[in-house]
């Protein structure tokens, strides 16, 4: 991947690959800890985490996709850019799904509680 000045985009794609990579993983992550910080919305860092990581496939083909001339239509290659991050969101999202399902508070029954004592 190497920069054409023909066809400037607003970072290098391997730059805003990159980005985008680790943002999908580091935003979740940092949403989980900001939730366990919080005392009230706690849903708020968690639908900010599920949005960027739904949307981030538009995120890096406006920073990746190269800018082209009116008259000019897109190449068969232009948009293979998107297929790892692609492929990524779906694996992203579950873990993140599990993590969630595995770190909430456990809830106390009290009719439970009552029957053991």
């Amino acid at each position: 991947m190497e920069y054409d000045p023909h066809y400037p985009t607003i970072l290098p794609e391997f730059l805003a690959l990159s980005i985008v990579f680790v943002s999908n993983v580091l935003i979740p992550v940092s949403a989980i800890v900001i939730t366990r910080m919080l005392r009230r919305h706690g849903w708020a860092p968690h639908a900010s985490a599920f949005l960027w990581a739904f949307f981030s496939p538009i995120t890096l083909a406006l920073l990746a996709t190269p800018t082209m001339a009116p008259g000019e239509e897109a190449g068969p290659g232009d948009g293979i850019i998107l297929i790892p991050v692609l492929g990524e969101i779906p694996i992203v999202l579950v873990v993140y799904t599990i993590a969630l399902l595995y770190l909430r508070p456990a809830r106390q029954n009290p009719s439970a509680a009552r029957s053991l004592s």
